[in-house]
């Protein structure tokens, strides 16, 4: 499926004024970057059995303050998800990932993948039937 068709439904926030790359000391990564300094992130369908929300660039930090990412989750910043389901990157490992919010152990995150539309594509053929 292509980022186009992935994206159908999704209703995008407007482009962000200013694009950091830098969260909490954590860099993010280009394809990352490239997909939210168009869109800024948004909310709704994503392919055909997911769901979920990016978060604005400029909220990242606080929400990764706010879920005290950097404690549960060393290493990974926290882009987006939907309820205890969050998606997250961690730039040293260089991998995309789903983590249950309930559970701090990385032996249980999940759809590991090294790019961000890898990751999407992932997610929505893991939760088809």
């Amino acid at each position: 499926m292509e980022m186009k068709e992935m994206f159908k439904e999704f209703d995008f926030n407007e482009k962000p004024k200013k694009v950091i790359s830098v969260i909490n000391g954590l860099n993010l990564p280009d394809d990352y970057l490239a997909f939210i300094s168009k869109h800024n992130g948004g909310e709704g369908p994503l392919g055909e059995n997911n769901y979920g929300r990016f978060y604005k660039i400029e909220e990242l930090e606080a929400i990764n303050e706010e879920y005290d990412v950097q404690n549960s989750w060393p290493g990974y910043v926290v882009i987006g998800g939907i309820d205890d389901v969050l998606w997250a990157y961690n730039p040293e490992k260089k991998v995309y990932c789903q983590i249950d919010s309930c559970n701090t152990d990385e032996d249980t995150y999940y759809t590991i993948s090294n790019n961000f539309e890898e990751f999407l594509i992932k997610m929505d053929g893991e939760l088809s039937d």
